[in-house]
């Protein structure tokens, strides 16, 4: 089997897209299009698969919602709405008045999470393939965490919503839809 790899250049991210196709003699080949700023990744049966451009830096979320959607504190990363295309079944649960999420309806697996005005999801980074390029910014709603960990890294702490954080206030300073309800109550990862 052959390997051809495409390589774009001029951006810190990269992701691999994989796609099969017949070499120059006839024999299999896969072709690897390496593309900036693109995150893939999907459910842990591989059902539902995503691609996001443009995908922002990582928050760990603390708040309530966050600690009973998943178990523990939530690691996310948000993209516009219009950049992250969504293939195979996904079910959507509303988990507020203001706010769903979305998980695989075969094995469960939490993917997406957003608030339903709002023009960014935020994806699960234990979903992605792969977080080349992306950061931890830092933990966010604080003063809600659960009292049976402790935070032991060095990033900055916040006790509700930082300024600043991620795509999402990017927009809002740029005059998006403001209408989302913040409180101690939403994260806004």
């Amino acid at each position: 089997m052959a390997l051809i790899r495409i390589a774009a250049t001029g951006s810190r991210r990269f992701a691999h897209r994989l796609q099969k196709m017949k070499g120059k003699n006839g024999e299999d080949a896969v072709v690897v299009a390496v593309e900036p700023n693109l995150h893939t990744g999907g459910c842990l049966c591989r059902a539902v698969r995503y691609e996001t451009r443009g995908l922002a830096d990582i928050w760990f979320c603390h708040c309530r919602q966050c600690r009973h959607l998943s178990g523990h504190y939530v690691a996310a990363a948000a993209v516009r709405r219009e950049d992250l295309k969504i293939d195979g079944p996904l079910k959507w649960a509303s988990f507020s008045a203001t706010a769903e999420y979305a998980f695989c309806p075969s094995c469960g697996s939490p993917i997406f999470w957003r608030q339903f005005n709002a023009p960014t999801v935020s994806v699960f980074a234990g979903s992605l393939d792969d977080a080349d390029g992306l950061a931890v910014k830092g933990h966010m709603f604080v003063k809600e965490k659960g009292d049976y960990y402790d935070i032991a890294d060095d990033l900055p702490q916040f006790e509700g919503r930082p300024q600043g954080a991620g795509i999402r206030n990017q927009l809002w300073a740029h005059g998006a839809d403001n209408s989302i309800r913040e409180n101690e109550e939403q994260s806004n990862a």
